[in-house]
């Protein structure tokens, strides 16, 4: 079986690096990606297909400038591997900056990635997003 948080920590070396087709490498076709938000965050949603999913990191880049994601503590069980950290970026409409923690959840099958979930603080990203005088 392959070491599943090695995998994981491999797919976010490759996002600091911007090498998002290194991702998708390990996306499954029938892949569940879950990030949950407002709808005005272009990176939110659930996207069905490796396809649909590709409109998350579109999103992230294009409303994110300078993201950095420290992940620090991996917690491996069966197929599933749970990662708390932190994400910062720049809200490019607003220059402000967010700083949030971040839950992620990867469920594997075969050593590709079937369902992925985000949990981070939207209302973050809402707030920045919002003009000085709103």
């Amino acid at each position: 079986m392959a070491n599943l948080t090695q995998l994981v920590k491999d797919m976010y070396a490759a996002f600091g690096r911007g090498d998002i087709p290194a991702i998708m490498s390990h996306v499954a076709d029938d892949v569940s990606w879950e990030a949950e938000g407002p709808a005005e965050m272009v990176f939110t949603g659930i996207r069905h297909g490796a396809q649909e999913t590709l409109g998350f990191f579109q999103g992230i880049a294009q409303e994110h400038g300078d993201p950095n994601l420290q992940m620090a503590e991996f917690i491996e069980s069966g197929d599933s591997v749970a990662v708390f950290g932190r994400y910062q970026a720049t809200v490019k409409k607003t220059g402000r900056r967010v700083d949030t923690p971040l839950a992620h959840l990867w469920k594997f099958r075969n050593g590709k990635v079937v369902r992925y979930v985000n949990f981070v603080d939207t209302a973050a990203f809402v707030e920045a997003a919002k003009s000085a005088g709103a």
